[in-house]
Parts: structure tokens; C-alpha cells; sequence
């Protein structure tokens, strides 16, 4: 069964301290490649992440967002009440001393250096949350490959709808060949002794039967056709094996496109020249989806 490397995932959990949000984005690529972008708080986990993914995905281009949002509770400061008093304090004997009394706002001393304190975790709590990322971080890669595997049997039913097109295009130009072959064989010896007749020559019908022979070899294509059969069998016995074969069917889609040139470049038959060009066509439509398959 094929695997698309096309696929999103976005997964969630909500604790006492806040809420846990991953997604996960891929699309093709050569090789597989990972880019994770977490907060300050979770930068320690992204390693473990990188490892996750590369377990369990084959290729692609995989971005992988984190988020972390607080709970009220969890992301407020801590007000040092010490330090705040003793601003106060200070702030008010200068101006007593100043002749100025004054009682000052104490909300407006909260900026001042050490007032606040960033809210601390315990130890307990960052080993939760890192528990809890572990397991999110495994039901968003199986989300991901479930969609990756439903993609991918999309492009399977796609495959091959262009594969049978493209086998009934292979039969046409074999049966083409069959038939003309013979033919474009006599046209030319008739036209060798329309040439010795014309200039009145004799032949030496051995020499002639083996230039001849040469010349056929060159535009034969009994063989293109032979190899690219046995391409279309394989083609779609890989299509059928588990894992990763997007590669497999790229080489041979290579080769199937290489004998469909050669053909092309060797004969001159009207028909099988224009089922060449409409092979082409096909085969850039499979190439372009096997592109997509991991």
C-alpha cells in the first residue's frame, strides 16, 4: 500500500497547569527532513521529538510547531512582598525628608527591578508536562501517518488509472509494430530496386539482404517494447510491496520513459510516433504523482 509524504496532524491536551498544543505538517521531499519550532520552556524536549520522527517517517519535509499556554495560575508572577515594602519605605522617607509626604501608589512599583518574580514550576510539573508532550508527540505522529496512508491510497487509485491507460498505449504501438513492420520492410527493397533499376545496376542480393538486415535492426523496437512490458509489471508489483517505494517507482519510471524516447527516435510510422507523444504525456502524470509517494 502506498504512503503519501503529504499530511496534517494537530493534537491537544488540557492540564491543570495549562494547555499542550502540537502540529504537525509535511509535504515531498527527496530526503527526510525535520524542522521543529518550540517555546523557551519546551526547547529541552525538541531533541526527543526529532528522534520520534525519524523512528516512524521515512521522507518528506516534516515541520513540527509546539505551544504551550499557561493556566492564570501557573503563568502569573509571584509579588515580593519584601522587596515591595521596603520600596515603599524608601520612597516615603525621601519624601518626608523632602517636606513631601506622600503616599505612593504601590501598583505603580511594580515594575521596579525585583518586585516580581517569573512563576516557577517544581520539579514535579516539568517532569508532567514533559510526560504529557511524550504522549502527544505519539498520537500526532500517528494521526499524521493515518492521513499520509489515506493520501496515499488516493494516489494508488490515481496510479492506476494512468498505468492501465498507459498499458493500452504500449499494446497500440506493439500491435502497430506487428503490423507494419513487415510492410515498412518491403517499402524499403522496393524502393532499393526502384534506385538499381533506375540507374541500371545489378545487385548482389547477399550484400543487399545484409545492409538490409542492419538497417531494419536500427529502427526495430521489439525489444523497447519487451523492456517496457516487463517495467509495467514491475512498476506494479512495487506499488504493491509495504514501506517506502516512491523511489523504486521513480527509477522505473525513468526507464520506462527512456524506452519510449528510444522508440520514438527509431521509427517513422505516423501512429505509433503519436501514441509515443500521448506516452509521454501519461507518464509525466504518473511521474508527477509518484512525486508525492514516500
Amino acid at each position: 500500500m502506498l504512503t503519501s509524504m503529504t499530511g496534517f496532524s494537530r493534537v491537544s491536551l488540557d492540564r491543570e497547569w495549562g494547555t499542550l498544543t502540537l502540529e504537525i505538517f509535511s509535504v515531498n521531499s527527496r530526503y527526510l527532513e525535520v524542522f521543529v519550532k518550540t517555546g523557551r520552556d519546551l526547547m529541552s524536549e525538541e531533541p526527543f521529538i526529532h528522534s520520534a520522527l525519524k523512528k516512524r517517517l521515512n521522507r518528506g519535509k516534516v515541520q513540527v510547531r509546539v505551544d504551550l499556554s499557561w493556566s492564570p495560575d501557573y503563568r502569573a508572577g509571584r509579588i515580593n512582598s519584601e522587596v515591595l515594602s521596603s520600596y515603599a519605605g524608601q520612597i516615603k522617607a525621601i519624601g518626608e525628608g523632602m517636606g513631601r509626604p506622600n503616599d505612593v501608589p504601590l501598583e505603580s512599583l511594580l515594575g521596579l527591578p525585583g518586585v516580581t518574580e517569573p512563576p516557577s514550576l517544581s520539579p514535579s510539573i516539568r517532569d508532567e508536562i514533559g510526560e504529557s508532550l511524550r504522549s502527544l508527540v505519539d498520537s500526532g505522529i500517528d494521526s499524521l501517518i493515518s492521513m499520509r496512508q489515506k493520501e496515499g491510497a488516493e494516489l494508488e487509485m490515481d496510479l492506476k488509472g494512468h498505468l492501465e491507460l498507459y498499458e493500452s498505449l504500449v499494446d497500440r504501438i506493439s500491435s502497430s509494430w506487428k503490423d507494419g513492420a513487415d510492410r515498412a520492410f518491403l517499402a524499403l527493397k522496393d524502393r532499393v530496386d526502384a534506385v538499381a533499376e533506375k540507374f541500371d545496376c545489378s545487385l548482389d542480393e547477399g550484400r543487399l539482404a545484409q545492409e538490409m538486415t542492419f538497417i531494419a535492426d536500427k529502427w526495430d523496437i521489439s525489444e523497447e517494447i519487451s523492456r517496457t512490458q516487463s517495467h509495467l509489471g514491475q512498476f506494479k508489483s512495487v506499488m504493491a510491496d509495504d514501506g517506502p517505494v516512491g523511489r523504486k517507482l521513480d527509477f522505473l519510471l525513468q526507464e520506462m520513459n527512456r524506452e519510449l524516447n528510444t522508440m520514438g527516435s527509431k521509427v517513422s510510422d505516423s501512429d505509433i510516433r503519436w501514441s509515443v507523444v500521448e506516452g509521454k504525456t501519461v507518464l509525466e502524470r504518473i511521474r508527477e504523482q509518484v512525486q508525492n509517494v514516500e
